[in-house]
């Protein structure tokens, strides 16, 4: 497997945020090309991800008894096995309420692991394995990447919301051999400087080789794809509109209510058949909706934006 392959493929394709990173659980010793932090775990993340540094925490070396102790490499303290340390510090959660989730809070196996450490997946030393790989990524391009698995047998990503992300980031993978999509608590976002529109993936590198082919080699066949779903009723079935008696246009078969200039005619005429009709149909909403008065590229790049995607990306 060719990782910085790999990591070429969820930044330019994926649109990830920094360099993926590639997680590894140290069982026996802890290479040197790994330099040890003296912050919360999780912050190895950030560390790889947007400094490029080749990081480690283990039973001496972090700044966080929480997520030492979701990770095997301490015994828990009784408030932090029990949630005390959310009930008696905060205002709004209950006794019963933070134990509830820190109860259902897996751990990895203490002792299991002697630390584990982050790399930029393009960047990983020849003698150390990955386990899995994180990336922080905004919904739409988190949706696409995390599909890795459930195209190759069709189990669904875990998602989990709320919990400690140290918890989620290295413990979560392990016990659901899965994909795991998380926003992660406040701390967690807090320590990796997460936006509001951000939000972690974790992908098993068994599942890794898929890809390729979700975010290189995509191939749908739009429009037998659509046929498969509509009623024999729909609209999808003429092939041709005509003319209309309130004077809309059509063009090459699509109906228009607006005025479009020859650019926008040409963009929406390179997407696929069977969605050309719906993309119409939406830039058009999305126009009147801002009292736009004709469609031009700006118009259409401006609505793909507000549902997460990219002209430039959408034409290759």
């Amino acid at each position: 497997m060719n990782l910085k392959e790999i990591s070429t493929i969820l930044i330019e394709k994926g649109k990830v945020r920094g360099k993926p990173v590639a997680i590894t659980l140290f069982r026996n010793n802890i290479p040197e090309e790994y330099s040890p932090i003296e912050s919360e775990p999780c912050t190895i993340i950030r560390l790889a991800m947007d400094e490029g540094k080749r990081v480690y925490f283990d039973e001496r070396h972090h700044d966080c008894l929480v997520g030492a102790y979701h990770c095997g490499l301490i015994e828990g303290k009784k408030d932090i096995v029990n949630g005390e340390y959310l009930s008696k510090t905060s205002s709004f959660f209950s006794y019963e309420g933070a134990a509830r989730l820190k109860a259902g809070m897996r751990n990895l196996p203490p002792g299991m692991v002697k630390g584990i450490g982050a790399a930029p997946l393009d960047d990983v030393p020849e003698n150390v394995d990955v386990d899995w790989i994180v990336v922080v990524a905004n919904p739409h391009n988190a949706n696409n990447i995390a599909a890795c698995r459930i195209v190759e047998d069709g189990i669904k990503p875990y998602g989990s919301f709320g919990t400690s992300l140290c918890g989620e980031l290295f413990s979560s993978p392990w016990h659901e051999k899965n994909v795991v999509i998380t926003f992660g608590d406040f701390g967690g976002r807090m320590f990796n400087r997460i936006k509001n529109d951000e939000l972690f993936v974790i992908i098993p590198i068994e599942y890794v080789q898929n890809l390729h082919k979700l975010l290189v080699d995509v191939r749908i066949d739009t429009r037998e794809n659509l046929a498969a779903t509509k009623p024999e009723w729909s609209k999808f079935w003429k092939k041709k509109e005509e003319p209309s008696k309130d004077g809309n246009k059509t063009t090459s078969g699509l109906k228009i209510t607006m005025p479009w200039d020859d650019e926008a005619i040409s963009l929406v005429m390179s997407a696929p058949d069977g969605i050309r009709e719906f993309a119409v149909e939406k830039v058009e909403e999305f126009a009147k909706e801002k009292k736009y008065t004709n469609i031009t590229r700006n118009v259409i790049a401006e609505q793909m934006e507000s549902v997460g995607l990219n002209i430039d990306d959408m034409l290759g």
